[in-house]
Parts: C-alpha cells; sequence; structure tokens
C-alpha cells in the first residue's frame, strides 16, 4: 500500500513538492499530568470574590483580597502556598450561610503577676503577646489581650474584654469555627506564679455553607486535587459523591478531595466513617495550635506536588510546613493511630521541634457496596497512580489513532495495513493485537518509573477485541499490578542463649 497522507491529496497532478508535517507521536513518553490544585474557600463580607466565581493565585497575598482580611479562605491559601509553590492554584469563595451563628471561646484572668511579664497566647495558631505589669488588674491584662489581637487584623477571630474575661467570636459564621484553637502558649512562657488563665473552647458555631453550590459551579472543569473547610456530615456526605462520579468512565475528571477536623480520638473516628471513598482523604489532630483547614491545604499542597512527581510513592515522613503538633498528651499513641487508620483517617507524626509530619495518608474508603472489608483502595497512591496511567494511556491513544479504522487481526485489510510502505507503523488501521502492543510499549514505561510491577505477567493477562455488536468499537481490558511501599518491617529479632 502507498503511504499515508493527512493533507496531500492521493491524486495531485500539478508537479510540486509537497511536505506536510505532524508529530509522531509512536515513541512519546509519559505524558505529564496537567495537575491543577482548587481551594474552595470561605470568604468575609471584604472579600472581593463573588460565590460562583474562580480565579488562579500566585502569591498568598492576593487572597487576603479575594477572601477578606482574617478569613478563613485567606489562611487556606497561605497554607497551601507555603507547602507547594509550583502547583496551578485556583480559588473559588463561599460566604457565611445565611443565619450562621459565630463560634465563641472565652480566657478569663485572675490574680496578678510579680514582675514584669511577657505573656504568650496561641489564638488560631496565630502568635500573640503582651507585657502585662505587677499594677495590672486582672480586668487590665484581659484588655491589653483583647487589643493585641484585634491589632492583627489576620486574625480568624475578634476579641472583646470585659471584667477580666476575653471573649473571642469567629470572623467566619458556621461550625468551622468551632475549629479555632485558643490557648495560653506555656511551651514559650509559663504562667508566673500568682496568675491564672482559665481557657473555654471555641465552640456554639452553627450553620456552615452548602459546598454543593460551589461544586455544581465546577462540574465540567479540570480540578486534580481539592480542600475546603467543612467537615460536617451534610457537605462530607455531598463531596464524596461528587468526587466518586468525578472518577467515573464516562466523566474521567479524576480529583481528590482533603478535609481536616479537630477532635478527640472519638470525634475523628466518627468523622472518618461518614464517608467510604476512595478519592477523599480525611485528616485530624486532637488539640493541635494548627486550624483544620490550614492542615488539610497543607495535606492537599503536598499531595499535589508530590504525587505529581511519583504517584505510586507514599508520602510518609513529608512534614506539613506551618502545622505545629498538639501538646504530647494530646498526641495519638500509636495503637490510636491505627485504629484510626481503620476508620478512613489519615495519621501523623510528631517532631521533636514541634513540627508534624505524614505517617500514613490514605483515603476513607473501608468495603466495598457489598459491605466487605477491602483494603483495595486505601492508600491515597493507588488512585493517584491509576488516575495518572488512565490518563497518560487515554491521551495516548488518542494521540496515536485519533482518525484510525478499526479491522480485525486476521482480516486482509489489517494483514496488508500494519506497516505503511516507508516501514513506519500505520496508524491509520488498529486492530486489537496493535491496541495491545501499544498498551504493552506504555506499561513498559510505567514499570520503568516503577509505578507498577509485574509488567509481562500483567500484560498476558490484557486483553482487547472488537466487540461483538458493534464494529466500530474496541473493547479492552488492560491490568497492571500497582508497586507496593514499605509500610511496616514485621522482624522477629533472635538471640543465641
Amino acid at each position: 500500500m502507498s503511504m499515508v497522507f493527512d493533507e496531500i491529496p492521493s491524486d495531485w497532478l500539478e508537479p510540486s513538492t509537497l511536505i506536510e508535517i505532524k508529530a509522531n507521536y509512536s515513541q512519546t513518553g509519559v505524558l505529564p499530568y496537567p495537575d491543577k490544585a482548587l481551594i474552595i474557600g470561605h470568604k468575609l463580607a471584604t472579600g472581593t470574590l463573588a460565590p460562583g466565581n474562580f480565579v488562579q493565585v500566585t502569591r498568598p497575598e492576593e487572597a487576603i483580597a479575594y477572601f477578606g482580611l482574617g478569613s478563613i479562605g485567606a489562611e487556606q491559601v497561605a497554607s497551601f502556598r507555603k507547602a507547594n509553590k509550583t502547583t496551578p492554584l485556583y480559588v473559588t469563595a463561599m460566604a457565611d450561610a445565611g443565619g450562621a451563628t459565630k463560634a465563641t471561646g472565652t480566657q478569663t484572668f485572675t490574680g496578678t503577676v510579680a514582675v514584669a511579664t511577657v505573656l504568650r497566647f496561641k489564638i488560631g495558631g496565630r502568635d500573640i503577646r503582651f507585657t502585662a505589669l505587677p499594677t495590672d488588674t486582672a480586668a487590665t491584662m484581659a484588655a491589653k489581650l483583647a487589643a493585641a489581637v484585634n491589632a492583627d487584623t489576620n486574625c480568624v477571630v475578634t476579641a472583646a474584654a470585659a471584667l477580666g474575661v476575653v471573649t473571642y467570636t469567629a470572623r467566619n459564621g458556621g461550625e468551622v469555627g468551632n475549629d479555632i484553637n485558643i490557648r495560653v502558649n506555656t511551651k514559650a512562657q509559663p504562667i508566673p506564679s500568682g496568675l491564672t488563665i482559665a481557657t473555654v473552647a471555641m465552640a456554639n458555631g452553627a450553620g456552615n455553607p452548602v459546598l454543593q453550590t460551589a461544586l455544581d459551579a465546577i462540574e465540567n472543569t479540570w480540578f486534580t486535587k481539592i480542600t475546603h473547610p467543612w467537615s460536617d456530615a451534610t457537605n462530607m456526605s455531598a463531596f464524596a459523591e461528587w468526587l466518586r462520579v468525578r472518577y467515573l468512565a464516562t466523566s474521567k475528571l479524576d480529583a481528590h478531595g482533603f478535609v481536616a477536623k479537630a477532635g478527640t480520638f472519638g470525634d475523628l473516628g466518627t468523622f472518618g466513617a461518614l464517608t467510604n471513598n476512595a478519592f477523599l482523604t480525611a485528616l485530624g489532630l486532637k488539640n493541635s495550635p494548627t486550624s483544620s483547614w490550614n492542615i488539610a491545604a497543607s495535606a492537599c499542597a503536598l499531595a499535589a506536588f508530590h504525587l505529581n512527581n511519583d504517584p505510586a510513592r507514599q508520602l510518609r515522613s513529608l512534614v506539613l510546613p506551618g502545622v505545629e503538633a498538639p501538646d504530647p498528651v494530646d498526641q495519638f499513641t500509636e495503637e490510636e493511630k491505627d485504629l484510626l487508620l481503620r476508620t478512613g483517617i489519615s495519621t501523623f507524626d510528631h517532631l521533636s521541634d514541634g513540627s508534624t509530619s505524614i505517617s500514613r495518608m490514605i483515603t476513607t474508603y473501608k468495603v466495598t457496596s457489598l459491605g466487605v472489608a477491602d483494603r483495595a483502595w486505601l492508600d491515597i497512591m493507588v488512585p493517584a497512580t491509576m488516575s495518572r496511567i488512565r490518563y497518560d494511556w487515554a491521551s495516548y491513544v488518542s494521540l496515536l489513532y485519533p482518525r484510525s479504522k478499526l479491522a480485525d487481526d486476521d482480516s486482509a485489510a489489517a494483514l496488508a495495513s500494519n506497516y505503511d510502505d516507508g516501514g513506519a507503523v500505520n496508524t491509520a488501521v488498529v486492530t486489537p493485537s496493535r491496541m495491545k502492543a501499544s498498551w504493552a510499549a506504555r506499561c513498559k514505561l510505567y514499570g520503568d518509573k516503577v509505578w507498577i510491577q509485574n509488567v509481562s505477567s500483567t500484560v498476558k493477562q490484557s486483553t482487547f477485541a472488537i466487540s461483538d455488536e458493534d464494529k466500530n468499537r474496541l473493547e479492552g481490558r488492560p491490568i497492571v499490578d500497582i508497586v507496593g511501599n514499605l509500610m511496616v518491617f514485621a522482624q522477629s529479632l533472635e538471640f543465641l542463649a
């Protein structure tokens, strides 16, 4: 047969030297994955970004204008960019729900200080301090603290003082404000003798925004990593279902979600049980100074960067910038972390300098649709690797066979058209066996990157055939064996007695 051209007519008569230029994709390596992160942020009334609009941000200070000074949304962006400065990041905003109640908490001063002392606090993870004098009454110290908090306009709470009591009010309304941590920073400065400061945690926030509104606005938009601050049951359920649909073959808009919550071991176990989803990661710490939405944004940022570099490699030991460890008494034991993993909660380790690193990042998937315990989708690397392979394989097929005819392996047309007269593979005609050969070539690349293993045996098990009902439909069952990760090294160290 003659060579195949896309632009040059087969019966051109005028003397000419005709040259068409096109890419040959037969030797194309693994295609870059277009990671694109989205933060659905909680805005204040002063924020300029209208709900339903989407903008790209490169610097944290841009988010202050979009979400408002002292907003949760501005903090989310800052935490993301602290951990990841390169992944394209987009934001959209949601305002307080109508009738939302703002969370409140208090700190009550009693007594005095004997000498001038710098008192240090952590309010929503931010360092606040003032100097207490021996002449200061409890009411004076409370007023000084409230003034210091209000002077930090990036803080997610405002403060008011009366009769020795500082009352904090979340700037954003809703349950999300209950996760704001307020504490005396005794690690930096113990409370001096003669003074007591009693803390009542933030609580009573109610009425989160309806996440579904934002999800509907991005139904057909490509985003690969998404985080938002709302951990209530309604929004978690909506998020999980939306992520599930995104992963369907007919959608092929793979996205992975990240949400965190502050809580006790029991609280987090309940949080993990809210969803059973292979494309959603739930995280949490007990009594960390860092707000939950900052933990989620930091984890999302790390996953976006490192899983793009290698989707099959675990994230263990990576430090979450800006995420502070809880006090030792509030840190989960190894046994508690193991139990949390079984409920769908990712776990962390804490270093001596007070920083926090990832121990095991998982999904909330735990059981099949029949209720059978299943760990097939446990680790975040599984959906990450499968998304990467699906994207590459689908893109490669589209590039190599964009206008191909489909023929049976043993047909005369197929046998005559394996190669054109120039000796190149003829992509104008594809057969099941030729598609399998293409799959084998891609798997060789995936194997070289150590995303998958046992390439030869899995390629042999992979099948491709033309549908019996539709001669224009090629059906396939490609198989891969995702490489494992060293999670547990069990040994019996014995000595000779």
